[in-house]
Parts: structure tokens; sequence; C-alpha cells
């Protein structure tokens, strides 16, 4: 990765095919893609990694279509494809922490080796190097290919469809323009909400032809719908089906809240950038630049208008997040170029210190995995167990996955202060000893449910490992009741 960005600011002059010279830098980004994408897989669950496990599941144990949709079997339905995939996944290297993950890692892995590749044949080598650095270090991304989830796969798919699109549209080409129908269809049945490439794609060809005047692509159009109408209908019929219901459900986050944790996941720095680049790409009005813009743009829209009406959060535009990486790229490339001719050691160090902005959160995902550890949690009331024990938790799900106990849920303190200590005192009326465990990021309780744990409640353990980012992934363990029951020999040993 370093040799190839310094060999394109050092400015080597290599004579060569453009496929080999295609070739060689997709090869160059494979090693590091793949050592930062498989490095430390191991880490420990979060709840929604072991839910995938029953979703995966419910797929081949019940009927397709289900007369009743839950959070269950919802998901496996509407995203057929990604979830198959995963499925062979796990069937081929098992469902431990490492091996749920291996073939996320493998997808994030391939994602940035095909992109850097398109990017190369798309803008040339400045863009494609930037955006293939970005995007090893996007920590978004990283996270994303270490979780045992479906936005990896969706994140392929989607990103081949929006740069298969572009040369379709830029060469007025049928045959790219399937290829991008087909990896459009493979996104949508892997993440609903990639459907916003192919709603970008017509609204752009719409505007375009009718208000901007330019010439109609026709044989891209015709490509595109030919694959792309049949495919998208089918998968757009299970979504129907699958997620009926789904509207009913209310997100919890507000507009602004949802376009702050997209900035926010995508690094201030970055996505500023991307909207710099958002705004120079109209300059040209290159079909390849519009498009990026209008999916950009769509996916923003989506990201404002959605929570409003259904179910969402940020990570819902992850999957075409390659949108705005790219348009970042294409601004840092535009800076260099313009820089270049006056002081290449200027444009060079304006490009690097831009693409290092990822660095502390790059840096802390090997610290934590941008995970609480639970796993710790179920490891250390194990080892201080008492007959008669209860166990509580705010992720009540993941905690017994892992301590293979019941576990009963209470409220997360930070969130429902009041709610959790109600339930806390009910479970501390029986007498008996009440392990609870809880996690924090950065809120903390109010100050009487902080008071309410002092008075009450011993912490045995907290679980954090320092970050140098803005995040903190805080587990702890609490105890209750502590002098009631049998003492542990392990304990009293002590």
């Amino acid at each position: 990765m370093v040799c190839t960005f310094c060999a394109f600011f050092v400015g080597v002059n290599v004579t060569m095919t453009e496929r080999t010279k295609i070739l060689l830098l997709a090869l160059a980004f494979l090693v590091p893609a793949a050592a930062t994408r498989f490095a430390k897989l191991d880490w420990g669950f979060s709840g929604d990694e072991t839910t995938e496990f029953t979703s995966i599941r419910t797929l081949f144990e019940e009927p397709f279509f289900e007369r009743e949709m839950n959070s269950s079997n919802r998901g496996p339905r509407a995203h057929p494809v990604a979830y198959l995939i995963q499925a062979a996944a796990h069937r081929v290297f098992g469902k431990s922490e490492a091996g749920a993950r291996t073939g996320v890692a493998a997808a994030g892995t391939l994602a940035i080796v095909l992109a850097v590749a398109l990017i190369y044949h798309i803008y040339g080598l400045p863009t494609a190097v930037i955006a293939g650095i970005l995007l090893i270090l996007a920590p978004w991304h990283l996270s994303h290919s270490q979780t045992n989830r479906n936005y990896s796969y969706a994140f392929l798919f989607a990103s081949l469809a929006m740069l298969m699109a572009m040369i379709a549209w830029r060469d007025n080409s049928f045959r790219w323009a399937a290829a991008a129908a087909v990896c459009s269809a493979l996104a949508v049945a892997s993440h609903n909400l990639t459907l916003v490439i192919p709603l970008a794609l017509a609204g752009y060809t719409v505007v375009s032809r009718f208000l901007f005047k330019d010439p109609w692509p026709g044989r891209a159009v015709k490509g595109y719908a030919a694959f792309g109408v049949p495919l998208l209908s089918v998968t757009l019929v299970l979504m129907a089906i699958a997620m009926r219901g789904w509207g009913e459900i209310g997100s919890g986050y507000s507009s602004a809240h949802t376009l702050a944790a997209l900035a926010s996941n995508m690094v201030w720095g970055i996505a500023l950038l991307a909207g710099v680049g958002w705004v120079w790409v109209w300059r040209d009005r290159r079909p390849e630049d519009m498009i990026l813009a209008a999916i950009v743009l769509t996916a923003m829209l989506e990201a404002a208008i959605v929570p409003s009406l259904a179910s969402f959060r940020h990570d819902y535009v992850f999957p075409v997040s390659l949108a705005f990486i790219l348009l970042a790229s294409r601004a840092l490339a535009a800076v260099y170029a313009y820089l270049k001719p006056h002081s290449r050691l200027l444009g060079a160090g304006i490009v690097i210190a831009a693409v290092l902005l990822p660095i502390p959160s790059f840096v802390s995902h090997y610290a934590d995995g941008n995970k609480k550890d639970y796993r710790g949690a179920a490891r250390y009331i194990s080892q201080h167990w008492r007959d008669g024990d209860i166990v509580a938790a705010d992720s009540n799900g993941l905690l017994a996955f892992y301590l293979k106990r019941d576990v009963l849920p209470v409220r997360r303190p930070g969130f429902s202060g009041k709610q959790c200590i109600e339930e806390l005192q009910k479970l501390r009326s029986s007498g008996k000893r009440v392990w609870f465990v809880c996690r924090y990021a950065r809120e903390e309780p109010d100050t009487g449910v902080d008071q309410w744990m002092w008075r009450n409640a011993v912490r045995h353990l907290r679980l954090k490992r320092q970050r140098i980012d803005f995040y903190q992934n805080i587990v702890d363990v609490y105890l209750l009741n502590e002098g009631a029951g049998t003492p542990d020999v392990a304990v009293a040993a002590q």
C-alpha cells in the first residue's frame, strides 16, 4: 500500500499494458486489505452478531413465506443473497468468533481490491490509490468487515453496481450496464436500502436528458433495464413480503442524529471532503461523477426522511458508502493536480494528511474491535458464581450466549435510568445475589441512578480498552446483595 502510494506521488513512469497496470495495482492492495480485515477476528460477539445465527437457522428450518414476520425471520427473507452466502461461510469456517466472520472479512477484502481496479479504469491512478487507502483505513468498513452481519456482502455488490454503472453511462455500454444491473439486484437482495443505486441512476438519467439536454445513453439504459427490471422486480417482491410491518417500528433516531452518526462513522473530515467533492463534480457534469453525486444525494435524503417513517439507523447507508469515499478521493486528486505544477511536495503533503484522518479510529479498532466485552463479563461471573445467583443484563441474550445460563433483561442505566433502577430493585428484593452487566459508550447514568448504584451495588469489574479516538466501549459488572448465599470457595480463598 505504502509503495503504491509513494510511486504515485514520485511519478514513476512504467511501460506496460493497461490491463497489467490494473492487475498489479489490485494486487498491491490485496495484501494490506486482507491483513487489516483478517487481523484479530476473534473479538467477542456483539448482540446483533449472535442473533444472526438464529436468523440463518429460520431460513432453513421455517417456511420461507411466514405468516408472521419478526426480527429473526424478516432479515434473511428480505436479504436472501447475503444470508445464504453467510450460511455457506458458517458451514465452511465454523461459528466461532473468527470462523463466523471469515466470510465478511473476505467480502471486505475483495471489495477493496475490485473497487481499486475499477476506479483506476474510470479515473486513473491518483484517484484509485487515494480511494484504496481511504477504504483500507476506513473504520466503518473495517468494523463491518469484522462483524457477523450482512453489511459487508451488501457493500461488495453495491460498490460493484455503482462503479460498473459509472463505466456503462460514461461509455454508453450495454455490457457494463447489464453487469451493473445484476450487481444492483444482488446488492438489494443483500440489503434492501441499496435500492438507492437504481433510484439514483434513474433520477440522474431523466434529469440529465430533460433538464441538462445531455445525450441519451440508449445502450446503457437498455442493458440496465433488460437485466435490472426482472431481477430487481423479484427482489422488490421479496422485500415487500418480508418487510411488511417494518414501517410500524419506530427507529428512535431523529434525522439530525442519523445524519450526524453517518458523518461520524464516515470520519468527519472525510465526510466534509465528500461534500467538497460533491460540489466540485458539478463543474464538468461528467456522467460518472454525476452518478456518484446522485447516489450520495439519494442516500442523504434516505437518512433524513426514513427515520420519521420506519425503523432506521445510519448503518443502513453503509453499503453505498463507497460513493462518499470516492467523492472525497476525487476532491483530493483535484487538489493534488492543481498544486502539482507549483509544488509537488505541498500537494502530496495535503493529500497524505487528509488520507490519514481515519488513523485514530483505525488504530483504536484493534484495541477492542469496536465491541463491548460481554464475553469477558460472562467469564468473570462464571468464575465467581454461587448457587442461587440471579443474572441480569441490558443485553441479556448476548450475555446468556456466553454464560450458558438464563439472564434476565434490565434496561440500560445510561438510557433508561428510572426503569433500570425499578427493575433492579425488584430483583434485589428477592434477597439473592444479583449480578448486573451493562454497557456504556460515553453516556453516563444520571446522578440519581449513579447514587443508587453506589449505595446498593458493588462494581466488581470494568472492561475497557483504551482507545485514542473519541469512542469508548465499556462493560461494567455489578453485584447486588453481595453477602447473600453460600460463600464461594474461590472467592473466600482470595
